[in-house]
């Protein structure tokens, strides 16, 4: 009887197999194929480009006895004295400034590349730090409608004790991403 049951059972399956394939039995004919286009298009931004319009400068001062930090604001050129005893006696401070030139609206991004620089006395071998660089907004910008966007930079000046006379240089490199 076991033996009945099972034939019986596998023929059950047989049976649906067969009728969930009959529905597709006689639908074998010829394919056809579809085609269908598609359009590729690209946009090609130019570079952003960039001028720099004026040099980060400090202004003259006279060294005191002790160190002393001197922080420029990058919106205004004000310099502000946050500790020490040297003397500002103006040289007309400015921060820098760099114009970045591109497609209208492009996303921006500034970055100084160093976090501190040292300038260096001309003919000699004293120096002064340069650091905290600043901008006079955010780093990331968008370019407007005529494809500019202008960033101003400030930094920090330590003029050491009894600093030696003279005019110290320095370079810092600027960065301008296109995202």
């Amino acid at each position: 009887m076991r033996d009945q049951k099972r034939t019986f059972k596998s023929g059950l399956a047989r049976a649906a197999i067969m009728l969930c394939a009959l529905p597709f039995i006689g639908l074998a004919g010829p394919v056809q194929a579809q085609s269908a286009s598609g359009d590729a298009t690209v946009v090609v931004n130019q570079g952003v480009n960039m001028v720099k319009n004026s040099d980060l400068h400090f202004g003259d001062f006279i060294a005191g006895t002790v160190r002393s930090v001197f922080r420029m604001n990058p919106t205004t050129s004000a310099l502000n004295q946050r500790n020490g005893n040297a003397i500002s006696i103006g040289g007309a401070p400015t921060a820098a400034s760099f114009t970045a030139f591109g497609t209208p609206l492009t996303s921006v991004r500034i970055t100084v590349a160093e976090n501190r620089i040292d300038i260096v006395r001309d003919g000699g071998s004293e120096t002064m730090r340069v650091n905290r660089f600043r901008f006079d907004g955010p780093r990331n910008r968008s370019l407007d409608a005529s494809g500019e966007a202008t960033y101003q930079i400030g930094g920090q000046l330590r003029v050491g004790a009894n600093q030696v006379g003279g005019t110290y240089r320095g370079t810092f490199n600027v960065t301008i991403d296109y995202q």
